[in-house]
């Protein structure tokens, strides 16, 4: 074991998310033998905090993860999906400290992979997906929303190769940030010259509820294969000044009208396959988040 210089905003993954800030002046002991994994893989393997999925050809699962750990919590999974298996991951994140999460999914042919992701951040957060696409006719749905007041950072970066034909992937993040709140989206898909007929779409979009809130976004695309369909977009801002004053127009006071402004552009997150418990749980901190701020 040794210790290793965790990164900082000069590098180009992590310039909006200063780790080596969040862990203090005393970096972890890493494995040497791990050097070239992900940061967040080193640091899961020295808690022994890693695990491995593997799903069998047309198997099905749903899982929930919480990330709620107090300290500096990190996490990882590694998830290889055989022919035509389903998986469904749901997370939810809202820990005190530092909050770390990498998932790395392998989809064979005809496989599924679908994740939405619900975070009121940490003082440090951050949940990377990296998606490999290897096999035939593949989809991918990446959903995810952000709630961030004061104090609060929540970093959702991401990677999709596609390197088999025929994939679809739908990516959607949302997120509302308030004053003293930092929200981080870094979402790339890569399309490889074998993947021909791949389906794939990306889309970021933020609101800034207060003077001095922040979000950074960084939406991209590398295609290499010339038979695609495949588009991203991201947009940050205020909230609809004349949805505002027609709603207020009806009698509705200002906080309350900007409460379901808010939640009405949140929902949008929560894709239509999101079970009802899970739905139900999204409410009930979205309800709650909005309450404090009102």
């Amino acid at each position: 074991m040794g210790s290793v210089a965790l990164p900082t905003r000069r590098d180009e993954a992590w310039k909006w998310s200063d780790l080596r800030q969040a862990y203090g002046a005393e970096p972890p002991e890493l494995d040497p033998a791990l050097a070239q994994s992900p940061v967040i893989v080193q640091l899961a393997a020295a808690a022994a905090a890693s695990e491995k999925l593997n799903l069998a050809p047309g198997e099905s699962l749903m899982r929930v993860e919480r990330l709620t750990a107090a300290g500096q919590d990190a996490s990882s999974l590694e998830i290889v999906l055989g022919p035509g298996a389903s998986l469904t991951r749901i997370v939810f994140q809202d820990a005190p400290d530092v909050s770390l999460n990498h998932v790395q999914a392998r989809l064979a042919a005809g496989s599924r992979f679908r994740q939405f992701v619900l975070s009121l951040g940490a003082r440090f957060a951050r949940v990377e997906t990296d998606i490999e696409v290897n096999g035939a006719d593949a989809e991918i749905a990446l959903y995810g929303a952000y709630l961030l007041g004061e104090g609060r950072h929540a970093d959702f970066t991401s990677m999709v190769r596609h390197e088999g034909a025929g994939a679809t992937t739908r990516q959607l993040v949302k997120g509302a940030v308030r004053r003293g709140g930092r929200g981080v989206f870094q979402g790339k898909l890569f399309v490889g010259r074998a993947a021909q007929k791949t389906d794939a779409r990306q889309h970021h979009q933020g609101l800034l509820l207060d003077e001095g809130a922040e979000i950074d976004a960084k939406p991209e695309l590398e295609i290499y294969a010339d038979d695609v369909a495949c588009a991203h977009g991201n947009t940050v801002g205020a909230l609809d000044e004349d949805a505002l004053f027609y709603i207020r127009s009806r009698g509705v006071p200002a906080a309350a009208a900007r409460a379901l402004l808010v939640e009405a552009f949140l929902r949008e997150a929560a894709p239509d396959w999101l079970p009802e418990a899970a739905a139900a749980e999204m409410e009930r901190l979205l309800g709650s988040w909005l309450e404090r701020g009102a």
